[in-house]
């Protein structure tokens, strides 16, 4: 089979020149001759060669950073540059990332033996990257990315993507999930989930050729609730060291220590977010019911398809904040959409998300059908494959030998005689295990009462937070939005301070006995708020 080459040279006698030697050298197949760098780049994220035969003199852009860029967007095109013949012009080359060099003029002999070991060295990273894939796929090694772009702002990129991965580690907390908010000048993931980072995603990129597991954990920032979260920096000028090689590296890093990352790309088409859109696995443009939201759909579309990132018919399209009163409806959207639209369809709940939102806490969304629907992306999407999996046990192998007709017809002769010789024991036996299965059930019971007392005293806690963020000083006002949080057989026991030095409010509330109001266990649960100062306008 035909090696399949690209040929990056903008000048035509050179690039003859190259394609008679590679013809004589190899049985070769030349796909295309890119004049420009940034034509090479598209030519061979497109087309996937599996040899890319450049000159150093293609221009406009630096040739050895294009290099670079192919060597990470498709590591299996191996390259082979075409210098002068200098010793600098051969360890640029190198450093770059070709696989070797040629020099002009061409020797038969030096093209032969460079373009042969180049083919065989593509084959041979093919293979491994093809085993490498098999592997992950088969233990779930290798952790799913899935990236959450808005078609322009406001249509709830950010409140999708943070829900989605908490909603996903609230119902799996054996899983490592991750958020990653790379809406790097807009990024608002801390507006919904109360982080307090010393470091971002900038100062990964900072040391991105020096990359390693360690690093990159330590500067993923853990949430109370167990989601890892991966945010912008804080200093705007940090942003112009988040490249989309940097980005590269990172999201390769990710991959390994976590199961599920979630990245919230953000609305506008940045070479950052083309990065992100080409490597995820999968890819969700957020839309909502209106035609403005479309036309930016079919824009961001054409364009990560222009950068050859991602074809349209990889994107998945989903609809927020839809109602019946709307004059664009779903039906109309799925035939103007350029890209397949999720069968799930996210309702309008504005006032059911300013609660969490002025909280910080996504928990405090209750309307089940949000929920309900973000699973059902979830499901769409395949972030849930690996519960699922979890969940699908195989059936228990038969006890005994003999075909499945035999060992059923032995089953339904016994049944009769153990039926008869099992009744007198089975009521002994369910006396004797009644006590102990009602003391499991009542301690049970008293384990959730405690966890449900450690969920009011947290919803009191910030309560009185944010009474205080607001400006109140005054104890009795300070507690009083406290107890209105808890029920009324708990809030008579609840004592609640204020901390001016530390800016840190707690709630003290003892356990009920099986029920609120009947009697209180020496155990008491206690829950501190950081008074976040929100910024005046």
């Amino acid at each position: 089979m035909a090696t399949q080459v690209v040929i990056g040279c903008a000048d035509q006698t050179m690039a003859a020149a190259i394609r008679a030697q590679l013809g004589e050298a190899a049985d070769v197949e030349l796909l295309a001759v890119a004049e420009s760098t940034s034509e090479l780049v598209r030519t061979v994220v497109e087309r996937d060669p599996q040899l890319v035969v450049v000159h150093d003199a293609l221009g406009p852009e630096p040739v050895h950073q294009a290099v670079r860029d192919l060597s990470l967007r498709r590591p299996a095109s191996v390259v082979l540059m075409v210098v002068d013949g200098s010793a600098e012009s051969i360890s640029d080359a190198m450093n770059a990332g070709a696989r070797g060099v040629l020099t002009h003029p061409f020797s038969f002999t030096e093209v032969q033996q460079r373009v042969m070991g180049a083919i065989e060295w593509s084959r041979h990273l093919r293979r491994m990257l093809t085993t490498a894939g098999e592997d992950a796929t088969t233990d779930g090694s290798r952790g799913r990315v899935v990236a959450v772009t808005g078609t322009k702002g406001g249509v709830g990129t950010t409140t999708i993507a943070t829900h989605l991965a908490w909603d996903v580690r609230r119902q799996t907390p054996g899983l490592k999930v991750l958020l990653v908010d790379l809406d790097l000048e807009k990024g608002d993931v801390t507006s919904l989930i109360e982080a307090k980072y010393r470091t971002s995603v900038a100062d990964l990129a900072k040391v991105a050729d020096d990359l390693s597991a360690h690093t990159v954990m330590d500067a993923v920032f853990e949430h109370e609730s167990g989601l890892s979260l991966l945010l912008p920096p804080e200093d705007i000028r940090d942003v112009e060291w988040v490249t989309p090689a940097a980005v590269r590296l990172i999201m390769a890093l990710l991959r390994q220590q976590f199961d599920l990352v979630v990245v919230d790309a953000g609305a506008h088409v940045t070479p950052v977010q083309a990065a992100v859109v080409e490597l995820a696995d999968e890819v969700v443009a957020v839309v909502t019911p209106d035609l403005i939201s479309v036309r930016a759909l079919r824009r961001n579309v054409a364009f990560w398809e222009s950068l050859a990132a991602r074809k349209p018919a990889e994107v998945r399209v989903l609809v927020n904040k839809h109602s019946r009163a709307q004059e664009v409806q779903p039906e109309t959207l799925r035939q103007l959409s350029p890209a397949p639209m999720l069968p799930a369809v996210l309702p309008e709940i504005t006032r059911s998300l300013e609660k969490a939102v002025n909280s910080r806490a996504p928990e405090l969304v209750d309307d089940k059908k949000w929920w309900e629907r973000l699973r059902e992306v979830g499901s769409a999407l395949g972030v849930l494959a690996a519960l699922e999996r979890r969940r699908e046990e195989p059936p228990p192998p038969e006890a005994d030998g003999g075909a499945p007709s035999t060992r059923r017809g032995r089953r339904r002769q016994g049944a009769g005689l153990r039926r008869r010789r099992d009744e007198g024991s089975a009521s002994v036996e369910l006396l004797g295990v009644l006590p102990v299965a009602l003391l499991v059930l009542a301690l049970l019971w008293q384990l959730g009462m405690a966890g449900l007392t450690y969920v009011w005293t947290g919803h009191a806690a910030a309560a009185a937070a944010r009474t205080v963020a607001l400006g109140e000083r005054d104890g009795g006002v300070i507690e009083r939005a406290a107890v209105a949080e808890l029920p009324a057989g708990v809030a008579d026991a609840a004592a609640v301070s204020y901390a001016p030095a530390s800016e840190k409010v707690t709630v003290r509330v003892d356990v009920p006995l099986a029920a609120p109001g009947l009697a209180r266990l020496p155990w008491e649960v206690e829950v501190s708020r950081n008074v976040v100062k929100e910024p005046r306008l």
